[in-house]
């Protein structure tokens, strides 16, 4: 019998199962930042995490069930994060660039977010879908009510702009790498232009309007 095979025990106790499966999210972590979303594989994963296939879909009915579950986790990790860096005196500036740099201090977390509703909850169970959301919308939730005080918005202006900044996340993904190319080094006409596409700042900017956008708005 394999070293690889051999050391894997039955888990039997909730504990131990509990345990199981934060082993197989750890892998699929690692794994998934090493593959891509094209290169991740259940049968990979298995022999990654050293699990019979036939146990790992006791855990996860498919690779978009384990990247869901990923994706709660960092989502978790996102919202607490995000709502321990404000306080009152926090700009909007100040909040919108600690919210970009929450989103990407994990790279999974953009990677999985950008395909979250086109790709990851079209291939799971209802059951896994529900159990994800009502997760998840328990720490939105939680979010907002913590943020609305300091960004002086009421709870449905919270929710509006939060929402409208997810959007904005989505479409950040592929430039959420800041360029190798320091632009002090490059003459004025072409840094300009190229600060035209600089994701951070045009995420930034575009998530102060909004925002602000909401908060001129009616209550």
């Amino acid at each position: 019998m394999s070293a690889e095979i051999g050391q894997i025990k039955r888990a039997r106790t909730p504990e131990q199962k509990n345990d199981r499966r934060d082993t197989i999210l750890a892998t699929a972590k690692t794994l998934f930042m090493e593959a891509g979303y094209e290169g991740f594989s259940m049968g990979l994963l298995s022999k990654r995490a050293g699990v019979a296939k036939g146990t790992l879909y006791l855990y996860f009915g498919t690779k978009e069930e384990v990247l869901l579950s990923l994706y709660t986790l960092e989502f978790e990790r996102f919202c607490r994060e995000l709502t321990a860096g404000v306080t009152s005196q926090t700009t909007d500036a100040a909040f919108v660039s600690h919210l970009y740099e929450t989103s990407i201090s994990d790279p999974i977390f953009l990677a999985l977010h950008a395909r979250l509703g086109t790709v990851i909850d079209q291939n799971i169970s209802l059951d896994a879908l529900i159990t994800s959301k009502r997760a998840m919308s328990d720490h939105f939730h939680a979010m907002v009510g913590q943020l609305s005080g300091p960004l002086a918005l009421e709870h449905k202006q919270t929710l509006a702009a939060l929402s409208g900044i997810s959007a904005l996340l989505t479409g950040s993904y592929d430039g959420a790498s800041d360029s190798v190319i320091k632009t002090e080094t490059l003459p004025h006409d072409v840094a300009t232009f190229m600060g035209y596409f600089n994701m951070k700042a045009r995420f930034e900017k575009n998530a102060r309007y909004i925002i602000q956008g909401i908060r001129a708005s009616e209550s």
